[in-house]
């Protein structure tokens, strides 16, 4: 266990996601402890916000849905009215989702550049940022959401996950489920990447998300971020914040 003693400034960052929460604590930039739990263990989750927390201490988080009520009135929570850096150039703004606008806006600050930031999570996002505005982009089922959706809604086909070698045919159901996901997400990425990047004319793209790495290995031209990159975007809009001098 960390101890809060030692660090002058400290935050706590919070991203309770779709399917998992996670929590960063920072002494300034530096990621010095890091957690993560499944979405039916949040006691545990508010317990270690709790040992975390001390006077001194700030605290930031962002939620995909309704935020629990047994959360502490001290966490900062994003909201589509914060005071975000980029213009939100966007026809449903209440709709969009602050993961989006999160990492959108972290890259900008750390590069002031136009950019597209491709979020691999439960749903596949690409986010775009233009003249200093985020100004939308495009959402797809994620990777194991398409699995997910071949097995619900068909009869035949089997509940499988990503799977470390694939190949463009398979030669039975489960190899053609994987060649059909594992083979064909990355190529339909990297074709649409290639799409906006004709349409906008933006050349710089990150790549982010629980699914990132397993990316990796086949978008070798663009830049990808940490796993955890939702701590340190949540950390960069928290410094920005307090430059703004934004409660």
């Amino acid at each position: 266990m960390t101890d809060l003693t030692t660090f002058e400034v400290m935050l706590i960052t919070i991203d309770i996601g779709n399917t998992r929460i996670k929590m960063g604590l920072f002494q300034g930039r530096n990621l010095v402890q890091q957690e993560a739990f499944d979405m039916d263990a949040l006691e545990r989750a508010q317990h270690l916000y709790k040992e975390w927390y001390s006077a001194g201490v700030r605290s930031i988080g962002i939620a995909s849905g309704p935020v629990h009520v047994d959360w502490p009135n001290s966490i900062h929570w994003l909201s589509i009215d914060a005071p975000w850096p980029l213009k939100v150039a966007y026809k449903t703004p209440k709709s969009l989702g602050l993961d989006r606008l999160l990492f959108a806006s972290a890259h900008w600050l750390e590069h002031r550049k136009d950019h597209i930031t491709v979020v691999a999570g439960s749903c596949i996002t690409y986010n775009i940022v233009k003249n200093d505005a985020f100004i939308g982009g495009a959402i797809s089922p994620g990777w194991n959401m398409r699995y997910k959706a071949m097995h619900a809604f068909t009869q035949a086909l089997p509940s499988l996950n990503k799977c470390s070698e694939t190949h463009v045919v398979g030669a039975s159901t489960e190899e053609s489920m994987w060649a059909g996901v594992d083979t064909a997400l990355p190529l339909e990425i990297d074709g649409m990447i290639r799409a906006i990047q004709m349409e906008t004319g933006i050349n710089l793209v990150f790549i982010c998300g629980g699914d990132a790495k397993a990316l990796s290995n086949h978008l070798k031209s663009y830049i990808f971020a940490p796993s955890n990159y939702e701590l340190y975007a949540l950390q960069r809009i928290d410094e920005y914040f307090q430059s703004q001098s934004v409660k």
